[in-house]
């Protein structure tokens, strides 16, 4: 019993000093540990151009906003211009038309409405004649150039109003449309800016696992955390559940064949086996107490543990294709770390001896725990925990090696 208190507090010594260290468990090899680095270190640069690019756009669209005022104040400023020269056209107007209407009443005025035949006939020679025709030709052609220019030059300042009008008005819905994108990349920026301190954060805490992993002894890629290097408790949160084995199959999707039916599944579990094969030892991850002795609808033999970890969450453990059980268990036994479960076996679907073991966060099958009370709901719960990345089944609280079939031969 005192060997049994005595680990229990070396766990909480290691784990305590590992969380005043903020450090993290870690399970895997110190080569992943290096790519999660490296991956962390991309996606803050990642971000960190993000924030660049989106920053350019910003002051580009505000360069582009101050160009159009000041083209809309020079707009304003042509249109001031023109708008003298079409006072100062309508004054020449006024003055042609008086002009006009002089020329006109003068010759009205001269001896009645065939002034220009009497002229033209009142001639004594034939060259006075052709003189007197000419001037008449440049009266009526004079009369007529100045009603021509009458008229265009009140179409040409029509037409200069509305094009003024037109462009000025396209402006002031050009920089309207620029300062709701300029609001957008704002917003963009500041949810940009928000996620700064979480991803500089997640670099250091990397920074800091990795050094601390190296400090343990770790330095080539391939070790494996808790195997060949910094081989302390704190490293994982349960032991393996066999003092020698390997890992045949993760946690994850694959296509699962069962009596000649495939289908692609979502394996909740990671499987184990071992050169000893049914004669291999299968022991519970740490301490706690046995919540379940079931068979599966298959017939694998199963057990099933629950525990309290030191963060006051509950797990249970689910072994399942047992070969046989430990004798004298009972529902509510406690176990440590030492305690015979049973052996490994190949009862229930299966295609070959290996122990199935399955590690979540929740109390299975208690009615207290809403996402695990009953079978469907603990499935979908482990499915939407793998699926959302925050949790990778038994690989995330006990340390395996990161590939398959590499053997280890310790706890």
């Amino acid at each position: 019993m005192m060997k049994k208190y005595l680990k229990i507090l070396c766990i909480i010594l290691v784990i305590a000093l590992s969380v005043s260290m903020n450090i993290n468990v870690y399970a895997g090899t110190y080569g992943e540990l290096l790519d999660e680095l490296a991956k962390a270190e991309k996606e803050l640069e990642e971000h960190k151009a993000s924030v660049g690019n989106v920053t350019d756009q910003i002051n580009e669209d505000n360069a582009t906003i101050k160009n159009l005022r000041n083209e809309i104040e020079a707009m304003k400023e042509e249109n001031t211009r023109l708008q003298q020269e079409i006072a100062d056209a309508n004054i020449e107007i006024e003055n042609k038309q008086e002009q006009t209407k002089e020329v006109i009443s003068y010759l009205q005025m001269s001896q009645g409405e065939n002034i220009y035949l009497e002229y033209v006939f009142g001639s004594d020679t034939i060259t006075d004649m052709v003189y007197r025709l000419s001037i008449v030709e440049q009266i009526t052609e004079y009369n007529d150039n100045m009603i021509k220019e009458l008229e265009s030059l009140i179409t040409t300042n029509e037409n200069r109003k509305v094009e003024l009008a037109n462009n000025e008005k396209k402006a002031e819905q050009k920089i309207e449309d620029l300062n709701t994108e300029l609001a957008k990349l704002n917003q963009t920026v500041a949810d940009l800016n928000s996620l700064s301190p979480s991803l500089e954060s997640e670099v250091e805490s990397q920074r800091k696992l990795v050094e601390y992993y190296k400090s343990q002894g770790c330095s080539n890629r391939s070790d494996v955390i808790g195997v060949d290097c910094a081989k302390t408790a704190a490293n994982a949160m349960f032991y393996r559940p066999v003092k020698n084995g390997y890992v045949t199959s993760f946690t994850g999707y694959r296509w699962l064949c069962l009596k000649g039916e495939c289908e692609w599944k979502f394996h909740k579990g990671i499987d184990i086996g071992s050169s000893t094969r049914k004669n291999t030892p299968i022991y519970s991850i740490g301490y706690g107490i046995i919540s379940t002795i079931w068979n599966d609808n298959a017939g694998a033999i199963c057990v099933n543990t629950q525990h309290l970890a030191s963060n006051g969450q509950y797990y249970t453990a689910v072994y399942c294709h047992l070969s046989r059980r430990a004798s004298n268990l009972y529902v509510g036994m406690e176990v440590t770390p030492d305690t015979l479960l049973g052996y490994m076996g190949d009862t229930g679907n299966v295609t070959g001896v290996h122990l199935h073991l399955e590690v979540y966060p929740c109390k299975l099958w208690d009615s207290s725990d809403k996402n695990c009370s009953n079978w469907n709901s603990y499935e979908k719960y482990t499915k939407n925990l793998f699926d959302s990345g925050s949790y990778k089944g038994s690989e995330s609280v006990i340390s395996f090696p990161s590939r398959t079939y590499q053997t280890w031969y310790n706890k």
